[in-house]
């Protein structure tokens, strides 16, 4: 086949010049700087979600200044009139990111060097060792071929628009928008759109109906209900939550904070996590803990307080935030409960049709309004459509159900039972989860070593494909882990050994986050224990304080990152 004698050779590629791509070509290229390296990415810029092209006005950071950085590189506090509670508009994210690739040099060679921008890979295959991977340009269309001996996937879990089925798109005169694309749409600004809905329960359906409703427009706001394959509203949390500690991200940043969640990511051999999560004294401790931040929450939005004669009482999240069961984020403005109740007209149902000019729900009353644009805060799908099905199964990457081979899925269904009843003898909070609507998948899970490493193929990793709270801190102790995995250091366990964590991963996803934890790649809770996870498997412990009272109670930072990459390619000479 031609991709065996056409394209570039490298050693390895990196696919998505995020900020995952990014830590994880430095950390390879800090201990291998003559590297044969690159990074494709499909768009003209870097950054990913936080790229100068996807950033908005209203996208805020959901963590803070001090966390929100490499541990190589400190970023630039940003104005005061741009930051709330140590939060700061995402445009200083992109900025940083812009600069940490023009600043880190190798060999003559910054990392924005090695971007290939404007690559879109079409398909990726194994052949002979190496991997081919077809490539096209993302405006022209023109072919190109690359081999590598190692590849990383590193496009993340929000690269892919999830775009809904939209009977009469066709006929309709107005505009239909992805967040994906938002930042670069003039639908805001264009006096012509008057009345805009937004689609989605989330983080960036909440920022475009706010940008649209302060730009004067006429705003509807739709969330399908649960009943129907919807998770229902997003939990969106006052930044301003009173903690010990400077701020709230701050907080979850302390080992004692995260060992208040029922995670398996936690060794099951501390006498306080005993206490919490099996006994009955523990367990209700640790429901008190989430009800005062649940009804804190509420409070603060003031669902069954506020007047508002447009639903507004129909934005309540279904189900108590401790499970998550839908998406969360941070409210960082003021005044949005209170424009959102006068201004925002909220519908629990999901499209029916389009007309030209008109948007049908499928409601009982038969509910419909004018519209000039469509704003779709959808959602996203996984980024593998470069595999084919085979190659997805012998990765253990998700692929269709009806698929899977009878053996195949019995094999998984026993080891997946026999970890489900460990995580409900260690975690009684789990074990009686509320009444909730279940979204399944049609796709088996994510059969991935630590969500990033294939049981039978040490030659390909994915990162960021799992979805952690603490973006930045998350990706680099994944390309620490990276480093040590492709050096051969980790001294791993056998493979019944690592499908015996997986099959726990698995069965801990489905009880800890119920429909969320469908495909076996969330641990938005969990960042802190997931990284002490992967860092305690490279052999490092400088990432740890001196101390239990320190371990426990000090934040852990990106210095402490720095600290424990140190102490690894001093331990390897």
């Amino acid at each position: 086949m031609q991709q065996s004698d056409e394209g570039a050779s490298f050693d390895i590629v990196i696919i998505g010049a995020g900020l995952s791509g990014i830590v994880a070509a430095q950390r390879l290229l800090q201990v291998h700087p003559e590297t044969r390296l690159t990074i494709l990415e499909r768009d003209y810029c870097l950054g990913g979600v936080w790229s100068s092209r996807r950033i908005y006005p209203s996208f805020w950071s959901q963590w803070t200044y001090g966390i929100a950085e490499f541990s190589d590189m400190r970023m630039e506090r940003p104005p005061e009139k741009d930051c709330m509670n140590d939060l700061f508009r995402a445009q200083y994210t992109t900025k940083y990111l812009e600069q940490y690739a023009d600043h880190m040099q190798h060999s003559g060679r910054s990392l924005r060097d090695r971007i290939q921008f404007n690559t879109t890979v079409k398909s990726i295959k194994k052949v002979d060792g190496q991997w081919h991977l077809r490539c096209s340009h993302t405006t022209s269309g023109t072919d190109k071929f690359v081999r590598t001996a190692k590849l990383m996937v590193a496009n993340g879990h929000c690269s892919v628009p999830n775009m809904p089925s939209l009977l009469g798109k066709e006929d309709f005169r107005g505009r239909i928008v992805h967040s994906f694309d938002f930042g670069t749409s003039s639908v805001i600004s264009d006096d012509s759109v008057q009345h805009v809905t937004v689609i989605g329960a989330g983080k960036s359906s909440a920022d475009m109906v706010y940008e649209a409703v302060k730009a004067g427009k006429t705003v509807s706001w739709i969330i399908r209900k649960s009943g129907n394959g919807g998770h229902g509203p997003a939990a969106f949390a006052p930044i301003d939550l009173p903690t010990p500690y400077k701020n709230g991200v701050e907080a979850s940043q302390a080992r004692i904070m995260a060992s208040l969640q029922p995670s398996v990511l936690i060794p099951d051999r501390s006498w306080w996590t005993w206490f919490l999560h099996s006994t009955r004294l523990g367990t209700k401790l640790v429901g008190r803990v989430f009800d005062l931040l649940d009804n804190t929450v509420r409070q603060n939005a003031g669902y069954k307080d506020r007047k508002s004669d447009k639903g507004f009482e129909k934005l309540e999240y279904d189900i108590p935030i401790f499970w998550l069961n839908g998406t969360a984020g941070a409210c960082h403005f003021s005044d949005f409960w209170s424009e959102v109740a006068e201004k925002v007209y909220v519908y629990r149902a999901s499209v029916k049709r389009l007309t030209k000019t008109e948007l049908y729900l499928d409601d009982d009353e038969g509910t419909h309004f004018p519209c000039d644009a469509i704003l779709c805060g959808t959602g996203w799908q996984e980024g593998l459509e470069m595999f084919e099905n085979d190659l997805l199964k012998d990765l253990g990457l998700p692929y269709p159900k009806e698929s899977e081979s009878p053996e195949s899925a019995s094999k998984w269904e026993k080891l997946v039972g026999d970890a489900d009843e460990q995580v409900l003898r260690r975690f009684i909070m789990l074990r009686n989860p509320p009444n909730y609507h279940h979204v399944y998948r049609d796709l088996t899970p994510y059969r991935l070593y630590h969500t990033m490493a294939p049981l039978h193929d040490d030659s390909i990793l994915f990162m960021n494909h799992v979805v952690a709270g603490a973006k930045l801190f998350a990706a680099e102790a994944q390309a620490i882990w990276a480093v040590a995995y492709w050096d051969k250091e980790i001294k791993l366990p056998s493979i019944e050994e690592r499908e015996r964590d997986v099959a726990q991963w698995i069965a801990w996803n489905k009880r800890r986050y119920l429909s969320n934890g469908e495909l076996g790649n969330f641990a938005a809770f969990d960042s802190v224990p997931y990284v002490d996870k992967l860092l305690d498997e490279v052999g490092v412990t400088s990432h740890r304080g001196k101390g239990w009272l320190r371990n426990m109670f000090a934040p852990i930072m990106p210095a402490d990152l720095a600290r424990a990459f140190n102490e690894y390619r001093a331990m390897q000479g």
